[in-house]
């Protein structure tokens, strides 16, 4: 699984990043896969952020309080973007999607647009069975995410 976390980390750091609307265009509906969430914001924005009222969604402002200056944590880059959050998707579209969207369901999302700017975010994502990255999603959709936080750092905002 190390190696699979290391080709989908090669991949994902050769890749530009993409913008919300950029994924919504690009992405077919029948794509799985993974994804990575960065910002230029500071670990300030992030505390500074409102708790959501879908008790559902992520806390932002607990977990950048709580997560910032521990080890092994992905730090904030006052030069460039970085990786905040990274998630999976059986349908990865809407699943991206859902992570900007303030929505009133039960699945645990960022929610990120109930208290930032869509233009605030890029998004890097790896679709499984494409030609670059060979692997079915049922396959390393149960290892890959945690394995990726443990070889390349865990972002600020995932909680587990």
């Amino acid at each position: 699984m190390k190696n699979i976390a290391e080709q989908a980390n090669n991949i994902i750091n050769s890749q530009a990043f993409h913008s919300l609307q950029s994924v919504k265009n690009n992405l077919s509906d029948s794509s799985s896969g993974f994804y990575w969430i960065y910002t230029k914001l500071k670990i300030s924005d992030l505390k500074l952020s409102t708790s959501p009222t879908n008790q559902a969604h992520v806390k932002i402002n607990d977990l950048a309080t709580i997560h910032e200056n521990l080890p092994n944590v992905i730090p904030e880059s006052n030069l460039d973007y970085w990786c905040i959050y990274n998630g999976k998707g059986k349908n990865l579209k809407n699943r991206i999607n859902a992570e900007f969207s303030n929505t009133s369901g039960c699945t645990g999302t960022l929610a990120l647009k109930r208290c930032f700017q869509e233009s605030d975010f890029n998004i890097k994502f790896v679709e499984c069975c494409s030609g670059n990255f060979n692997h079915t999603y049922q396959d390393i959709e149960a290892h890959l995410e945690r394995v990726w936080r443990l070889s390349f750092g865990w972002p600020i905002l995932c909680r587990a």
